[in-house]
C-alpha cells in the first residue's frame, strides 16, 4: 500500500470516528441538558461578565495586540486560559482572589476573545511570545504564572524559549489540566489527517447550537457538572470565530515538549483533575515527573475547568503556593517600607 493510499485511509477512519462522534453527541444532547437541569446550581447568575479594574492593550510582536484586565493589589497572578475559550473562565479567580490581597492579571490569548492575530498566526512559539509580550508591557515582576490547557503549553513555552525573562519576572509556574505532549505527535499521517478534519468541521457552529453544544461542552468537566459552569464554556467556545477555532488548534497537535522539561528552573506547581477526559491525570503526572523540583496535586472528580468546578481547592492551593514562594514575605516588607518602619 503505497503511503497516498495509507493516508487516504488513515484519513477516512478518522473523518468516521469524528462524525461517529458528533453523532453519538446529538443523540445524547437532550439527556445531557436534562441531567444538567436537575442538578442543583450554585452559581446560577453569579457567572457574569468578568469584573476588573484595569483594561489594557498591548502591540504583539507581529503587529497584533493582546487584550489584559486585572483586578486587585498585591503579589501577582498572571492567568493563560485554553484554546477556543478566553479570560472569562477566570471570573471566579478575579472575583474572590482580589479579597485575599493578591493582585488578578488574565489575558486573552491572540485570536481568542478581544485579542487580535498578529501577521506570523497561530504556533508555539507565538503562545511563548505573547506571554513575554504581557509580563513586559505590564512590567510584572515576581509573579506566579498560571496556565490552563493551552495556557499551560504557553507557559511552558515561556519558560524553555524566554528562560532569561522567567527569571527575571516569574516566581513560580502553576501548570492546570495541561500537557507537554499529544498523543498525535509521534503519528504524522495521523495528526495529518486530524488538522484536514479541524478544517472541515465546524465545532464553532455546533457549539452555537445550545443543546448540541451543551452536550460538547460537558466533556470538560468531571463527575459534578453545574449547569451554569458548562454553560459558560459553551457561550465561549461559540463567540470564539471558526478561524481560531481551526487554526489554533493544529500546533497543539504536534506538541512534543518533554525532552525540554529538565531545562525549567522555576519552581512549579502541577494541579490536574482525576476526571479530566482532554487533559488526564497522566498528563499531570508526567509534567511533575520531568520537571525538576515540580510538586502534584491532583483533585479528585475534577474535570478540566478546575477553575471553575472547584475555585475553593484551586484558591487554595495556589495561595499556599504563593506563600511558599515567599510572596507574603515580599507584601509585609512593602507594607513595613511605606509605614517608615
Amino acid at each position: 500500500m503505497s503511503t497516498g493510499t495509507r493516508a487516504l485511509k488513515v484519513a477516512g477512519v478518522a473523518t468516521g470516528v469524528a462524525l461517529g462522534a458528533v453523532g453519538a453527541a446529538i443523540g445524547v444532547e437532550r439527556a445531557v441538558v436534562r441531567s444538567l437541569r436537575h442538578r442543583p446550581d450554585p452559581d446560577a447568575g453569579r457567572l457574569g461578565p468578568l469584573v476588573f479594574d484595569e483594561a489594557r492593550r498591548l502591540p504583539s510582536h507581529d503587529g497584533g495586540s493582546i487584550y489584559t484586565v486585572s483586578r486587585g493589589s498585591g503579589p501577582t497572578f498572571v492567568f493563560s486560559h485554553g484554546v477556543t475559550i478566553d479570560s472569562r473562565v477566570w471570573v471566579k479567580q478575579f472575583a474572590a482572589l482580589p479579597d485575599a490581597g493578591v493582585r488578578v492579571v488574565a489575558f486573552d490569548h491572540r485570536g481568542h476573545g478581544e485579542s487580535v492575530l498578529g501577521e506570523s498566526g497561530h504556533s508555539i512559539e507565538n503562545l511563548a511570545s505573547d506571554v513575554q509580550t504581557v509580563l513586559e508591557g505590564l512590567d510584572l515582576t515576581d509573579v506566579v504564572l498560571v496556565g490552563h490547557s493551552m495556557g499551560g503549553v504557553a507557559t511552558l513555552a515561556f519558560a524553555l524559549h524566554h528562560a532569561d525573562v522567567a527569571r527575571e519576572r516569574v516566581r513560580g509556574l502553576v501548570l492546570l489540566s495541561t500537557f507537554a505532549r499529544t498523543p498525535l505527535a509521534a503519528a504524522r499521517p495521523l495528526r495529518g489527517a486530524a488538522e484536514r478534519i479541524a478544517g472541515w468541521v465546524d465545532v464553532a457552529a455546533l457549539m452555537r447550537r445550545p443543546e448540541l453544544g451543551t452536550a460538547l461542552a460537558r466533556v470538560g468537566f468531571g463527575r459534578e457538572p453545574v449547569a451554569s459552569q458548562v454553560e459558560l464554556t459553551r457561550q465561549m467556545f461559540a463567540a470564539c470565530s471558526t478561524e481560531t477555532v481551526q487554526d489554533a488548534i493544529v500546533p497543539l497537535m504536534g506538541l512534543d515538549l518533554i525532552d525540554q522539561l529538565a531545562r525549567i528552573d522555576r519552581p512549579t506547581l502541577v494541579i490536574g483533575g482525576t476526571a479530566d477526559v482532554l487533559a488526564p491525570p497522566a498528563e499531570s503526572r508526567r509534567l511533575a515527573r520531568h520537571i525538576r523540583g515540580a510538586r502534584l496535586a491532583l483533585i479528585e472528580r475534577a474535570g478540566h475547568h478546575i477553575m471553575l468546578e472547584r475555585a475553593e481547592e484551586l484558591h487554595e492551593l495556589l495561595l499556599a503556593f504563593a506563600r511558599e514562594l515567599g510572596a507574603d514575605d515580599d507584601r509585609s516588607r512593602a507594607g513595613r517600607s511605606a509605614a517608615g518602619e
